[in-house]
């Protein structure tokens, strides 16, 4: 902005403030803040898992919306903050003194024990003083009390003024205000002690006045006097009366001591009557400027409040410096100057200068359309008040029009005739007052109501705040007069809020945005209350339960807190201190802002409310002026004065106790060893709040003086307290939120879909205008690859379109559950093969699973001996007696990995406890017996040391008795009400079972298997929870079964649970992870993503089953043959007792399910040799839901496959399975989508299309390379557009599965290996399941369940720790993996030598690209077949036989091409 008068003479000037440009800097940075932070809140209350979670975030979301509202509306003053200077001295250079426009001065004034006269005297006489022609000068003062008193005051003042004028002027006083004269300076001027003496006369008769409460008749000195006052009858009240309109000083007629004219001096009381509203000061101010109108009408109207006196008597000139300046704008309404305050004491404890609102505020506005009016201070344009700048509403008198030229003085009977009709009650019926003209009504906050519609009328307005303040004025020294004024202004505001002129729609239509805001921010002051209250209670609240409710000091979210925090106050200090304010009055300005939520802005809202209901009328409580000397001296030093009893206090002593408990709480907390980083946000709001709660406990315990808090206050606030403190608030079994990358995978996913659509597209485009067979041939297959493939990434991408982590609270369990009421487990492992499976691995497992944290008498372990193995029996009946030692040292101990193997081989650094040696002592010699068993192939009769054992081993000793043919076999190990552990604690059961298996009926696998063990169960412990566990995957973690009930017990979800799968972890995987044996996508990632659905597939072990989800659907119960199956049956006998143990004999039968609905309906399904995958999707489709917990400590932990061979059956194996499940009526894609979506029915049918990955990689593998060695281009060329195609396909699908690996927590290597032996499945074990399943499928063969060897050789062990991939034996598996490398190695030779001689590289690029990825990919293969020579190489008869098929392949090929 540039100077606004001539640059030679200037006026004024005014320049925006040097720090505008980092203000509108940081406004953008901020407000990116708090966009990030609404995201925050609003991704937390989506995913919220509780209604306490969700009532919280959105208690906070709420909180910080307000905030952010009231950040962005005082960010609006901060971006074109300006900064005027005057020029005075230039005045008579544009304007005599002669010209000087005339000036009518309003003073209002309502009670004269509130306001005492002497006060309102004061201010009227230093305004009469100024240094400004007299006669130009008229000083209305409004007596809205109706009382005699204020008039006899300014009877004397008359006198005094014509001595204190000349008195003045002639001595060039600044302090034009007699009492703020007399107490500053020392009698040193002429006169000066004369006038003092005069004027502690004329002092010393007011104050009797107003002490008596009535005039003596002594102070009565002439008849008109007694007249006025005779005036003030029985029947005049403050409220009824008739108006007083006295003029006491006219200048025309009368002259100061010196013959100088004085200013006129009119006493105007308007008439008041209870049929007619009087609209407090508003109506008086409008009738003040119907009175002037008809007096004097002067142009330019300062009002003033009656304890603001000048304090410059070159105010008036110095506002002249803008109305004179012919440049200013034409439609400048009016100049607001600030008000200020005297004997503020040094650190302003109440923020009584209210230096943002009368200071920084005004500044930020003047940049703008201006300042709004403040209610003092202010000089007007009269012109403002009739209308538009462009379009004048005139009064209905044109006495009362601005431009009207008053003739008659005064004093003239037809004048005041007419002032007096005007002050009138009922003038204004029927009339534009207060609404179109004058000062507004609507609202108790005139001030800011009037100048709001002057803005939208088109007015400006200036801001000028010179150094020397131009008005001082009287503030409320007590907290309780300090809040109830801003009490009474909130209500004001409300009313315009709450109106059709709300500053944000009316105010920002008419104004502008940034005009809107400014207004706005004063209008809902009162919302302040809403976060400041939430965050007074809600945090400490929150504390005192030890939950957090903001992110850890070791989140990134905190930093964003942090920022919005630190940011807001200091930049707000900074304001402050920049305006001459100091860091300890911004200090006490962030404190009572802070007690003005919790009292004037909450208690104003309330009365708002109630007001607007109808239940009570409003009234304007004018503030009181009176000072007690006891309570100055305490303001003065600095000490809060409370003193009565008010209800404001109440929610300001509630919060200081709330938050100086919460704080201690918290710091007891952490001493203890509480979650510091969790709880640290909610610590320093309560220390925060505690430091500004200061001067409340001073009051409460401390202070003795009438200031104090009252007691009731502190007695009714302590029992307020103890009612908020939450028992419980929230004791959270389980979280969950949803992945951060989900909304760019949706976005991602509908782009690619338009890129795979596009490919198809250019697809069916090269077909059709194929000319010749082969390029149909090779055009066909490139489609129908690249349509699996499409359908492969749709599959994949369901698992990210909704993925979830959950977070698990054991140790918040037995707050809600008494650990009695922990609901039995029944705990099933599968074995089938003592020489795949030694007996040692499952006899660890089931030890580590024994040994759980958990009441071990509601733990049975139910062992599946599919093998029917006297060695298995043996290993157990060996464990059953470690048991005893082995568990409560487990539990004494806190030992985490309660594995015996993994316990007694890891390394603990030294440490050894407590008869740790003997224990594994004794652990070392079962296991050499053990395995010397297994070694014999049978159990030696000296390890036989009882008659039941031996019985139990007869058993497999019968003629015609094997592992496909051979009766029940169940073998009680522990039975938990009698046996007992070496410190007399009960065991666990541990029960073995091998059902009787007959060729003549299908066993089913382990589904069969599982079937038996949950009949089996049933009959013996009917636990309502059944863990199924694979027997190579030991317990890592004692705590897991409490994870598992932290969902089970959730009464929220648990109708439908039907089970919580755990992930398959692995120890003694290599660095690379070679064979992907982590199965992470199916494992980890795909389980995460179908959580945001119905939940995780079953994956076959670390699955916690609620029993009721094995019978039937969550609405339809299917009833199981026997009672004694039913869910409900009660075991109520020893599971030895011979009933029991017969009726479980006969449920283990192999031809009990004949004709039955297990496998089908019930338990276990059949019909897939993947019954875990087939169980899950069943259950799914039936109404089912799960859950995956996938905790940071694994919760299991398994062996591998260490060779390639054994990698690739495994999967080989389930790729037969679901493509079982594919080729049924249960057909994920039809059925499966049917009953579950269209998402939930393609992330199950991802796993069934694993095997038909063979046919693009199988294609991919070949057709490229071939075409590549014969010189045939089938892709588009570089320079084509349709490269880019390919590009982003290949990029994008590459990339975003690479991120799935990092975002959950593995890495680079990893997945690199993922994807290499996804080409090597695709090569083997995929293709050879759709071969075998072909084969079983047209009856050539019969399905076998083949046990993955977990028998591990040690020189393999050593090949697969360096990352050497084994081979080792011949496999027709790795026939076509070899082939193609071959292949893939001669097509990049060719392809290079013939681009270095021949070919274009821009034509080939996409072929010798592939080829080359091949030949990276698969650098192990021509490792083992060329560079390794221990026994994992490759097989020699692979290699000639792989050699010889891509010899034949490549020749066949050229011939055909």
């Amino acid at each position: 902005m540039s100077t606004t008068a001539p640059p030679s003479s200037p006026l004024h000037t005014s320049h925006l403030l040097r720090r505008t440009t980092f203000n509108r800097v940081f406004a953008i940075i901020y407000a990116s803040g708090i966009l990030a932070l609404i995201h925050h809140h609003h991704h937390n209350l989506r995913h919220a898992t509780t209604f306490i979670s969700s009532a919280v975030t959105a208690i906070f979301l709420i909180a910080d919306l307000v905030l952010a509202f009231m950040w962005t509306t005082t960010t609006s003053f901060r971006l074109y903050p300006t900064r005027r200077e005057v020029f005075p001295e230039n005045l008579e250079k544009v304007l005599e003194e002669k010209d000087f426009p005339a000036l009518d001065i309003f003073i209002c004034t309502a009670d004269p024990y509130k306001e005492p006269p002497m006060n309102v005297v004061n201010t009227a006489l230093s305004l009469m003083a100024y240094d400004y022609p007299p006669e130009k000068i008229s000083v209305y003062v409004s007596d809205d009390g109706g009382s005699k008193l204020t008039l006899f005051a300014f009877f004397e003042a008359a006198k005094f003024a014509k001595i204190w004028l000349p008195f003045c002027k002639d001595n060039k006083i600044d302090d034009r205000c007699p009492e703020a004269f007399f107490r500053t300076y020392d009698v040193t001027f002429s006169d000066s002690a004369n006038i003092k003496a005069m004027y502690e006369t004329m002092k010393m008769k007011v104050e009797s006045v107003v002490d008596r409460g009535s005039i003596h008749e002594e102070y009565i000195e002439n008849e008109e006097e007694r007249n006025v006052f005779n005036k003030w009858d029985d029947r005049f009240t403050r409220h009824h009366h008739p108006t007083v309109i006295q003029v006491l000083l006219e200048s025309e007629h009368e002259k100061d001591i010196k013959g100088h004219p004085m200013p006129n001096l009119i006493y105007v009381s308007r008439e008041k009557n209870k049929a007619y509203p009087h609209k407090f000061k508003a109506g008086a101010l409008n009738t003040l400027l119907r009175v002037s109108a008809v007096m004097t009408n002067a142009p330019i109207v300062l009002t003033q409040d009656c304890d603001m006196y000048s304090n410059d008597p070159k105010t008036p000139q110095r506002m002249l410096c803008f109305y004179a300046d012919p440049s200013t704008f034409h439609n400048l309404g009016y100049i607001q100057f600030p008000q200020r305050f005297h004997g503020i004491n040094s650190a302003d404890i109440y923020a009584s200068e209210y230096k943002r609102l009368y200071v920084i505020n005004p500044g930020g506005m003047d940049g703008l359309k201006g300042p709004c009016y403040v209610g003092s201070g202010c000089f007007f344009v009269r012109r403002v008040f009739f209308g538009r700048p462009s379009s004048p509403e005139l009064p209905e008198a044109h006495q009362l029009w601005p431009n009207h030229v008053v003739k008659m003085p005064i004093k003239n009977r037809q004048v005041l005739d007419l002032a007096h009709e005007v002050a009138g009650s009922d003038y204004e019926i029927n009339s534009t007052w207060g609404s179109k003209m004058g000062f507004r009504y609507g609202s108790l906050s005139e001030d800011f109501f009037t100048g709001l519609h002057q803005h939208c009328r088109g007015w400006k307005s200036i801001f000028f705040h010179p150094r020397r303040p131009a008005f001082l004025g009287d503030l409320p020294i007590t907290l309780y007069d300090a809040l109830n004024q801003n009490r009474r202004w909130c209500i004001g505001l409300l009313e315009v809020v709450f109106s059709k002129y709300n500053p944000l729609t009316f105010g920002s239509w008419f104004m502008g945005p940034l005009m809107g805001l400014a207004y706005a921010h004063n209008a809902f002051w009162p919302i302040w209350s809403i976060p400041i209250i939430i965050y007074s209670f809600v945090p400490q609240l929150a504390l005192l339960n030890g939950t957090s409710v903001f992110p850890e000091v070791t989140n990134m979210w905190f930093i964003l807190y942090s920022f919005l925090f630190f940011g807001a106050n200091v930049q707000d200090c900074l304001d402050f201190m920049l305006a001459q304010g100091t860091f300890q009055q911004w200090w006490n300005d962030q404190r009572i802002w802070f007690m003005r939520g919790l009292s004037s802005y909450l208690f104003g809202f309330i009365e708002f409310s109630i007001k607007h209901l109808g239940i009570a009328s409003n009234g304007f409580h004018v503030t009181s002026k009176v000072v007690d000397n006891e309570q100055s001296k305490r303001y003065n030093n600095g000490v809060f004065e409370f003193g009565v009893p008010s209800p404001m206090f109440l929610p300001l002593v509630t919060v200081a106790i709330v938050n100086v408990v919460a704080f201690f709480f918290g710091i007891m907390q952490i001493l203890k060893g509480g979650n510091v980083n969790g709880l640290f946000g909610q610590m320093f709001l309560s220390g925060f709040g505690v430091v500004n709660s200061w001067p409340i406990y001073e009051a409460m315990l401390w202070r003795t003086d009438k200031g104090k808090m009252p007691r009731v206050i502190s007695v009714i606030s302590t029992f307020i307290s103890l009612t908020l403190y939450p028992s419980n608030m929230e004791t959270p079994l389980h979280t969950y939120q949803h992945v951060p990358c989900t909304s760019f995978n949706r976005v991602f996913a509908f782009i690619y879909t338009c890129a795979i659509l596009t490919l198809i597209y250019h697809h069916l485009v090269t077909l059709r205008h194929s000319t010749t067979f082969i390029s149909v041939v090779i055009t066909t297959s490139l489609l129908i690859s690249d349509i699996i493939l499409a359908a492969v990434w749709a599959t994949t991408t369901s698992f990210r379109l909704r993925p979830i982590l959950r977070q698990a609270y054991p140790e918040n369990l037995e707050k809600i559950i008494n650990i009695k009421d922990f609901p039995a487990i029944d705990i099933f492992i599968c074995t089938a093969d003592p020489y795949k499976e030694p007996p040692m691995n499952v006899v660890n497992t089931a030890l580590s699973l024994m040994a759980y944290d958990y009441p071990p008498e509601k733990v049975s372990v139910y062992v599946s001996d599919d093998g029917g193995s006297e060695l298995t029996l043996f290993a157990f009946i060996e464990a059953a007696e470690f048991a005893k030692i082995w568990l409560p040292f487990c539990r004494e101990n806190n030992i985490m990995d309660r594995c015996p193997e993994v316990y007694f081989s890891s390394d603990r650094h030294g440490t050894e406890l407590q008869n740790e040696e003997e224990i594994k002592v004794t652990y070392e010699n079962m296991k050499k017996r053990v395995e010397n068993v297994v070694e014999r192939g049978e159990v030696c009769p000296n390890y036989i040391i009882n008659e039941s054992q031996r019985q139990a081993f007869n058993k497999y000793r019968t003629p015609g008795f094997n592992r496909a043919n051979h009766s029940t076999i169940i073998q009680v190990l522990t039975e938990s009400r009698k046996e007992k552990d070496k410190n007399g604690q009960s065991m666990p059961n541990l029960v073995y079972v091998s059902r009787e298996k007959n060729k003549n009926f299908p066993h089913n696998f382990k589904a069969g298997a599982l079937n038996s063990l949950l009949r089996v169960s049933s009959i013996m412990t009917n636990a309502p929870i059944v863990l199924t566990q694979d027997c190579d995957m030991y317990s890592n973690d004692p705590q897991t079964v409490r994870r598992a009930l932290c969902y089970i017990s959730d009464p929220s979800i648990r109708p439908k649970l039907g089970y919580v799968q755990f992930p398959q972890r692995f120890h003694g995987l290599n660095e690379d992870d070679i064979y992907a044996s982590d199965f992470f996508r199916l494992l980890i990632a795909n389980p995460i993503g179908m959580s945001g659905f119905h939940g995780p597939h079953y994956v076959g072990t670390g699955c916690f089953f609620l029993r009721r989800a094995l019978f039937g659907g969550p609405t339809s119960i299917v009833q199981p043959e026997i009672q004694e199956l039913q869910l409900d049956h009660v075991v109520d006998k020893p599971i030895t007792a011979p009933p029991i143990i017969k009726l479980a004999y006969h449920v283990a039968q192999c031809n009990y399910e004949s004709n039955t609905k297990w496998g089908f309906q019930l338990g276990f399904r059949y019909g897939s040799l993947v019954e875990d995958y087939f169980t899950g999707y069943k259950l799914h489709c039936e109404g089912w839901k799960s859950i995956y917990c996938n905790p940071n400590r694994p919760a299991f932990l398994g062996d591998l496959p260490i060779s390639l061979i054994d990698a690739l059956s495994q999967t080989k194996r389930w790729a037969i399975g679901v493509h079982e499940v594919f080729f049924s009526k249960h057909n994920q894609l039809i059925y499966g989508i049917r009953h579950l979506g269209f998402i939930m029915g393609l992330c199950y049918a991802q796993n069934a299309f694993w095997s038909f990955w063979s046919i693009p990689i199988t294609i991919y593998s070949f057709l490229p390379q071939i075409t590549l060695m014969n010189g045939l281009d089938i892709f588009p060329k570089v320079t084509d557009p349709w490269f880019l195609l390919y590009v982003f396909l290949f990029l994008g699908s590459y990339l975003q599965d690479c991120y799935d690996f990092i975002l959950y927590k593995s890495t680079y290597k990893k997945w690199w290996s993922d994807q290499r032996i996804w080409l090597v499945r695709g090569l083997s074990s995929y293709f050879f399941g759709n071969i075998e399943y072909t084969i079983k499928h047209l009856g050539l063969a019969t399905q076998g369940f083949n046990v993955t060897s977990k028998v591990q050789d040690d020189e393999q062990s050593k090949r697969y720790a360096q990352g050497l991939m084994e081979f080792g034996v011949h496999s027709p598996m790795f026939v076509p993996l070899t082939t193609a490398s071959i292949v893939n190695l001669f097509a990049m030779t060719i392809g290079i030598i013939q681009i270095l001689t021949a070919w274009s590289l821009e034509k080939m690029f996409v072929q010798l690209f592939i080829a080359s990825f091949g030949v990276l990919n698969s650098w192990p293969v021509y490792e083992a077949m060329v560079l390794r020579s221990d026994k994992g190489r490759m097989h020699v008869k692979t290699i000639v036989i792989s050699s010889c098929l891509a010899l034949a392949l490549c020749g066949g090929a050229s011939i055909m091409l």
